[in-house]
């Protein structure tokens, strides 16, 4: 196994005797330390209108890079810096994302391991991949307090209705 030192904390990274349920815990580590970022001073980079957008630490970045393709870490920094999220609330605070994929608006569950895009059907469920890019782009987002672009909030009975029509399995 390999080792990281990721602000204090030794992270074990992923070798080939590492369980995906590891695995996975080192990447829910490595999104809540970007929380830390988010609330540090000095850790934002200046956008080109001028204000200070919050960013993973290169460090971070390459921890995730051991984990996960790099496709989907670009992927996934590309929906956010785009603002390609709309988080859907309940007035209780329960929360669901809408994230644009390509051709197609993919559901998120942010508190849990879900979207309804094919790759996570395909890569996540079936060949073990920890997540897809909207998944990630969700935590990424929420972690950051950044890339969510509006928040819709709906009585609880509607959040149930939504939830139901948008999560069905065809």
């Amino acid at each position: 196994e390999t080792a990281l030192l990721l602000h204090g904390k030794t992270l074990l990274m992923a070798s080939s005797s590492t369980s995906q349920v590891q695995r996975f815990k080192v990447l829910q580590d490595l999104l809540a330390e970007m929380a830390v970022v988010a609330n540090t001073p000095g850790e934002h980079v200046s956008t080109a209108v001028g204000e200070a957008k919050p960013m993973p630490s290169e460090a971070t970045l390459a921890a995730l890079a051991a984990l996960l393709p790099d496709s989907v870490i670009q992927q996934a920094l590309h929906i956010v810096d785009t603002c390609g999220i709309s988080c859907v609330r309940s007035e209780q605070g329960r929360c669901m994302y809408k994230v644009k994929g390509k051709k197609l608006t993919h559901v998120v569950v942010g508190h849990g391991l879900y979207c309804s895009c094919p790759y996570f059907c395909r890569r996540v469920l079936e060949a073990g991949e920890l997540c897809c890019k909207h998944w990630l782009a969700v935590q990424i987002a929420r972690n950051l307090k950044v890339g969510i672009h509006s928040v819709s909030v709906l009585n609880e009975n509607d959040f149930a209705t939504w939830t139901q029509e948008h999560l069905v399995v065809s």
